[in-house]
């Protein structure tokens, strides 16, 4: 597996999938389609949303075919409808599933920065004392023992 870790699931609009526009714009067919569409795009390619090789090269429409189980004809209607629709574009770089990142955007996508920046500052400041650790565990995590009176001290010459 070369480029991007990738996802072993993706989240799907359980009340557009029952009751939206897909309902009555594309077949039964072509709505299965659409839907292992969705997950071809986050396993395959370089880049999650678009569907093509790990060299950035679009796949055969007879490939994808056949990966998905269904006739030339259903996948290349299900496509052509989809990208009227605004939900596909097709160029030379592959199949791109249009608003990706809006659908695929997780709990934990919103907060990965936050923990990822909370991580930065804790490494930053190096080992932190924990008033459980004894004094050997704080000499072997090389965290400064100040005791309360020198504490004092140090707070007092700050001051003045």
């Amino acid at each position: 597996m070369r480029g991007r870790k990738k996802r072993n699931w993706v989240k799907i609009d359980c009340y557009g999938m029952l009751h939206g526009s897909i309902n009555w714009q594309l077949t039964l067919e072509e709505q299965a389609i659409w839907v292992k569409s969705i997950a071809y795009a986050a396993v395959c390619g370089d880049t999650a949303g678009i569907i093509r090789d790990n060299d950035g090269s679009p796949f055969p429409h007879e490939y994808l075919a056949s990966e998905f189980h269904c006739p030339l004809e259903v996948f290349e209607s299900m496509l052509k409808k989809c990208i009227i629709q605004n939900r596909m574009m097709e160029n030379e770089h592959g199949i791109e599933i249009l608003n990706w990142s809006a659908y695929q955007f997780t709990e934990y996508d919103r907060v990965k920065g936050y923990q990822e920046a909370y991580r930065q500052r804790k490494s930053e400041k190096g080992p932190q004392f924990n008033p459980d650790y004894t004094r050997e565990e704080c000499i072997r995590k090389g965290i400064k023992i100040i005791s309360a009176e020198k504490e004092e001290e140090q707070d007092a010459t700050t001051q003045i």
